[in-house]
């Protein structure tokens, strides 16, 4: 049987295919849309996004029991005021794309509904409000996407006032993976553990995938990346 860390470091390993296939996506669609509109609803959505982690985050924190190791709290609050920031950063980028202060009311409104099917789904779906296991996978997976995906996003899009600020949070995102590994470690010391992550793991990546792609279409690139999860 492997230790957590060598179980983790095979999850890793194997995770690369599905962030390799999620930047073609991501560079795909930057490299090829022009629209102001539809680029600041793009930055409107991801902004939201971004809050609704802050969210989930704190009340994840609230929920806590008493005997909570410290150490794990300072880390979770310290994802907390990263997603403040994130909010705030694209935040920036909707306002300075739109030349004017946006209604913050109006914008969380049109946009968190739609965002959190997408993200209660998956939480909903492999029961990580319940499962610290699950919870733990979904934070080492989706947020170590996301590293890779902001990281794309500020390397192809040429405006530096933007791409500076995803860069930031792309660095942000690699510290929330790695409050993930370290959870994953603890938590695959046994072979059980070891077995439910293994049931669920490659129907995870490609849920994951079927978001990243769902508002531009599959690329025959990433399609062919993603058949190693079939």
């Amino acid at each position: 049987m492997l230790t957590g860390k060598q179980f983790v470091e095979k999850l890793e390993q194997d995770n690369e295919a599905l962030f390799r296939a999620s930047e073609l996506q991501i560079k795909h669609y930057y490299e090829n849309t022009t629209d102001k509109e539809e680029l600041i609803d793009n930055f409107t959505g991801r902004m939201v996004n971004e809050r609704m982690n802050m969210e989930e985050i704190s009340r994840e924190i609230a929920a806590l029991p008493a005997g909570t190791d410290p150490e794990k709290l300072v880390l979770l609050s310290k994802q907390a005021h990263d997603e403040a920031k994130h909010f705030q950063f694209v935040r920036e980028v909707v306002e300075y794309l739109k030349g004017e202060k946006i209604d913050m009311q109006e914008a969380v409104e049109s946009h968190a509904e739609r965002l959190h099917q997408k993200g209660a789904a998956m939480i909903k779906k492999y029961n990580c409000n319940n499962n610290p296991l699950m919870l733990a996978m979904y934070q080492l997976i989706a947020e170590g996407r996301a590293a890779r995906n902001w990281a794309m996003m500020a390397e192809c899009i040429e405006d530096k006032f933007i791409s500076s600020r995803y860069a930031k949070i792309a660095r942000d995102e690699t510290f929330h993976a790695s409050i993930g590994r370290m959870e994953l470690e603890k938590l695959c010391e046994s072979q059980e553990a070891q077995d439910e992550i293994n049931s669920v793991i490659n129907e995870f990546r490609r849920d994951l995938f079927a978001i990243t792609s769902s508002k531009t279409g599959t690329l025959e690139e990433s399609a062919k990346l993603m058949e190693v999860y079939a």
